[in-house]
């Protein structure tokens, strides 16, 4: 039995159970409360001695990192997801860490300022937000050109790379990240939250924030 550990707050746990749902896997969703620091507790740490989210136990074979876990439930899975051919996966590849590295932790410095410290009472990194704010008005335009030739991010098909994009962007009206400018983001992203394997994580990721903070 495949088992994922995630948060609901978690934008890569919550694009794993993007993906398991879409190729209809069958698991168990274990839901890891970080603010307790369950992440830090031994029985967990057996699981990812990291001590983060997501991770995976699929019948004994233990595997973190979200990249990770999404490449192997679709290769295990078989799917067209994850592109087979030389040229066309490195194309991929190549798609995945534009994606990841610079669109991710772009919003990813937007989210944690704007959604999280608040939350945790940390102070705002008022530079690590502007970072965040300058590299995503760069990179958005681009992922906007791309999806005006095709309605997937790598061609007419889905793919990983567009899970990974719709995790990201998912927090993107809890953090006043506005895209509304980019209508081929807007319309592909409408799109995708309609789907199956989406809603059945969520409605919408601002469901996982109406929960109280803890102190």
């Amino acid at each position: 039995m495949l088992t994922i550990y995630g948060s609901d707050l978690s934008s890569p746990a919550n694009k794993v159970r993007f993906v398991a749902n879409h190729l209809g896997l069958k698991y168990e969703y274990k839901k890891v409360d970080l603010g307790a620091g369950e992440q830090k507790k031994p029985e967990f740490l057996k699981v990812n001695p990291v001590g983060k989210v997501p991770a995976i136990d699929d019948d004994g074979f233990m595997l973190y990192e979200s990249g990770a876990i999404i490449k192997y439930l679709a290769e295990k899975a078989g799917s067209s997801i994850l592109p087979k051919g030389l040229k066309e996966r490195a194309s991929f590849e190549q798609d995945l860490d534009f994606i990841t590295l610079h669109v991710g932790m772009a919003a990813q410095k937007i989210v944690f300022n704007r959604v999280f410290a608040p939350r945790r009472n940390i102070p705002i990194d008022t530079m690590s937000l502007q970072d965040g704010e300058t590299f995503l008005k760069r990179f958005l335009p681009i992922v906007d050109a791309r999806l005006a030739k095709t309605p997937y991010y790598c061609g007419n098909a889905l793919t990983l790379v567009d899970f990974t994009l719709l995790s990201i962007l998912d927090p993107s009206e809890m953090a006043g990240i506005d895209l509304s400018p980019y209508a081929n983001i807007t319309k592909w992203r409408n799109n995708l939250r309609q789907q199956d394997f989406y809603t059945k994580c969520h409605k919408e990721y601002g469901d996982a924030l109406k929960q109280p903070a803890k102190a």
